[in-house]
């Protein structure tokens, strides 16, 4: 008799293993693959803390930050950052060493605007310092804003807002310009 509950009690534990396993494998949609570079589409914002963000085309590193924090709004296709510190990588070889307290990328774009003590330093000679920048990188434009102040080879150009290049070659000055030579 208790041989036979035994049998019947494993008999059915079979039973409801088989019906579990059934169900899972037969219930439902198949799982999607989504293969790397598919895309994905889904509309959430995502949030990491103490990252590293770059722009990288066709091989080649365009820009680098480390940041506190990186929130990604992919209905915006913009990333916000916070606490930044890096480089921006020039054609030529020479590169710009930059510090801001917050700015935003294009997801899809290399372009970016960062705002809040910024501090710009070309290796090759010149420091850019201003409250608010824009950089074009297809153009090369850099569009500063706010307490302006450009120190390179022997001249000190100050502004209320300017427009250069990221060699700070040619500097276009807006409001209360002036430009010294030496300076500090």
């Amino acid at each position: 008799m208790k041989n036979n509950k035994v049998i019947l009690s494993i008999i059915a534990g079979i039973a409801i293993a088989g019906g579990i396993i059934a169900w899972l494998m037969l219930g439902g949609d198949k799982p999607i693959t989504i293969k790397p570079g598919d895309g994905v589409t889904a509309q959430i914002n995502a949030s990491l803390k103490n990252s590293v963000v770059k722009r990288e085309k066709d091989g080649k590193l365009l820009w680098e930050f480390t940041v506190a924090e990186v929130v990604n709004d992919k209905a915006k296709n913009e990333a916000y950052l916070k606490g930044l510190k890096g480089k921006l990588y020039r054609s030529d070889g020479s590169f710009i060493e930059i510090t801001a307290d917050k700015g935003s990328a294009g997801l899809k774009s290399n372009d970016f605007a960062l705002e809040g003590n910024i501090k710009a330093v070309l290796n090759t000679g010149g420091e850019l310092y201003a409250d608010k920048i824009t950089w074009n990188q297809e153009k090369d434009i850099i569009r500063a804003e706010g307490n302006f102040k450009l120190h390179k080879d022997s001249y000190t150009a100050t502004a209320a807002s300017a427009e250069t290049t990221s060699a700070f070659k040619h500097v276009k000055l807006k409001g209360n310009a002036k430009v010294e030579k030496g300076g500090e």
